[in-house]
C-alpha cells in the first residue's frame, strides 16, 4: 500500500496568505494545495473577503514549481463544461501537468440566487437536475480532455466540433467527483476516476467508502483503478487535556456527543492522529486534503513534523 498523500487547504482572505501557505507546503513536500470553488464566503452573511478560486489557483500554479494544485471541489454550475475543459487544459499546461481535477454538483443556494447562475431568476435547480448536469459535464470533460475535437448531444449542452488544443499535459487527465450521497457516489463510480468525501468523521467516511466500493464492483470494475480521497479539518493537540477541550468545542458546534467526536473525528495528540489516519488509509483513502489547527506554532509545519513524519 502506498503512503497516504496529503493536500493542504489554503483558503485565506488574501492572495498573499494563500501563496505563502502554498510555498511552505511545497517546501515541506505536501502533495498538493487546494481551495474551495465559491464566489463568496459563508461568514458574515457571505460578506467576508473571498477571492475567486480559478484565478487564485492559476496564479498559485504559475508561482510554484512542484506542488500539485486543485479545487476542493469545482462548482459545476459556475462554468460551461466545454469552457471548463479548455481552462483545465490551459492550467495543466501552465503547471506542466500539476492540475488535479475534482468537481461537484453545487449546493449553496445563495450563490445560485445572488449570481443568477441558471439565468432568468431560476434559482438553484433541484438535486436531481444538478446531478444530471454534473453527469453531462463529466462526459464532456472526458471527451475534451482526451481528444482535440469533440461532439456531444446532451439535454443541457450540445457541442459541435468543440476544439481543445493544446490538450492537457497529463494523459489521461483523471477526474474525481466530490460527494457522499448515494447518487453522487454512483456517478463517481460510473463516470469518473475517483471520489472525494467531505468528511463528517470516520464512521461517515467508512459508510461512503464502502458504498463506493460496492458501486464499483457492481459495474464490474476494480477499486484499484480509482482514487478515494477525503477533505477534513485536523486539530492537533499538545496533550490529552488540550485534546479534550478541542473535542468539547467541536462537539458543541456539531451538536454531537463529546466522546463520539473524540473517537470519530480528526482531533487528538500527534500519536492519536497517526492512528486515526492509518485507519482511514485502511479504508482505501489515498489522499487527505486537510486544514490543520495547532495553537503552539505554524499548523502547516506542525502537521508535517508531528504527524506526517510518523506515518
Amino acid at each position: 500500500m502506498e503512503p497516504m498523500k496529503f493536500g493542504l487547504y489554503i483558503r485565506s482572505p488574501t492572495f498573499e496568505e494563500m501563496l505563502e501557505k502554498s510555498k511552505l507546503a511545497e517546501k515541506l513536500n505536501y502533495y498538493g494545495v487546494f481551495v474551495n470553488d465559491h464566489v463568496h464566503g459563508f461568514a458574515n452573511e457571505g460578506k467576508e473577503p473571498y477571492l475567486e478560486a480559478w484565478t487564485v489557483m492559476t496564479a498559485i500554479g504559475a508561482l510554484t514549481q512542484r506542488i500539485r494544485v486543485g479545487h476542493i471541489v469545482l462548482f459545476n454550475s459556475l462554468r460551461n463544461p466545454a469552457f471548463l475543459a479548455k481552462s483545465i487544459a490551459t492550467l495543466d499546461n501552465i503547471t506542466n501537468g500539476r492540475y488535479e481535477t475534482l468537481i461537484g454538483a453545487g449546493w449553496n443556494e445563495p450563490e445560485y440566487v445572488g449570481y443568477d447562475l441558471m439565468g432568468k431568476g431560476r434559482g438553484m435547480p433541484p438535486a436531481k437536475e444538478r446531478v444530471d448536469r454534473l453527469i453531462e459535464s463529466l462526459q464532456i470533460l472526458k471527451l475534451m480532455l482526451s481528444q482535440e475535437v469533440s461532439d456531444f448531444d446532451g439535454t443541457f449542452w450540445k457541442l459541435k466540433g468543440a476544439i481543445n488544443i493544446p490538450q492537457p499535459v497529463q494523459n489521461p487527465m483523471r477526474i474525481y467527483v466530490g460527494g457522499s450521497k448515494p447518487r453522487m457516489v454512483r456517478t463517481a463510480a460510473k463516470f469518473a476516476d475517483g471520489l472525494n468525501i467531505a468528511s463528517r468523521g470516520y464512521s461517515n467516511m467508512k459508510e461512503v467508502a464502502d458504498l463506493f466500493k460496492k458501486e464499483v464492483e457492481t459495474l464490474g470494475n476494480s477499486t484499484e483503478n480509482y482514487m478515494l480521497s477525503g477533505f477534513d479539518g485536523i486539530r492537533i493537540a499538545k496533550n490529552t487535556q488540550e485534546m479534550d477541550q478541542m473535542a468539547k468545542q467541536l462537539a458543541e458546534r456539531l451538536q454531537k456527543p463529546v466522546e463520539f467526536v473524540k473517537q470519530d473525528y480528526l482531533v487528538g495528540t500527534p500519536e492519536i492522529l497517526v492512528e486515526k489516519l492509518r485507519a482511514l488509509q485502511d479504508l482505501g483513502i489515498g489522499m487527505m486534503v486537510v486544514s490543520p489547527v495547532y495553537e503552539h506554532g505554524n499548523p502547516i509545519e506542525a502537521f508535517n513534523d508531528l504527524v506526517i513524519s510518523q506515518l
